[in-house]
């Protein structure tokens, strides 16, 4: 598993969509993502890179394709980074304890971002037959969770790098989550 000494790094690609008018239109800069992940690839070696499904299935198989076999540790048993969060409800409850309780444990630290701090309150308990999961206000709520997920993401890969190890590769150096 990892040691104490590795260093672990997370980016979240993401762009948010502005409030108000400017909002209108608005579309994510797929290309700015794209060169994002490949950036990460070539200078980092890369242990795990769960990424959601939405919107997102070309360019997760496109990347699968070209750096799915340097991973340690695939997102799931069908693909080498997409962890769809829409397909398992026990799965996503499951994580967002482990961060919950990885955060109380003092474990996770925050480095002050303001959007993350707005989206982690933006975030609403919702309790199910596995436990406690999260979501939004409401699916039509503009209040965003996003950087929540990935931050959700990031932490599962984490800890299935930690847990569930690597017998393919030596879990050492850098982990870069995007």
């Amino acid at each position: 598993g990892l040691r104490a000494s590795d260093r672990v790094a997370f980016v979240l690609c993401l762009e948010e969509k502005p409030d108000g008018p400017a909002g209108e239109g608005w579309e994510v800069d797929r290309d700015k993502v794209d060169s994002a992940v490949r950036v990460a690839f070539r200078d980092y070696k890369v242990k795990a890179f769960y990424a959601d499904v939405a919107l997102w299935e070309s360019y997760l198989d496109d990347w699968a394709e070209e750096f799915g076999e340097s991973v340690a540790l695939k997102a799931s048993e069908r693909h080498a980074f997409a962890w769809d969060m829409r397909q398992s409800l026990q799965r996503v409850t499951r994580a967002h304890e482990r961060l919950l309780r990885a955060v109380h444990d003092k474990k996770v630290q925050y480095d002050g971002n303001p959007n993350m701090y707005r989206h982690a309150l933006n975030v609403f308990r919702r309790e199910n037959n596995y436990g406690v999961s999260f979501g939004k206000e409401s699916r039509e709520s503009p209040r965003k969770v996003d950087l929540y997920a990935a931050l959700l993401l990031a932490h599962e890969a984490l800890h299935n790098l930690r847990t569930r190890g690597s017998k393919k590769k030596e879990l050492s150096g850098r982990v870069y989550f995007i």
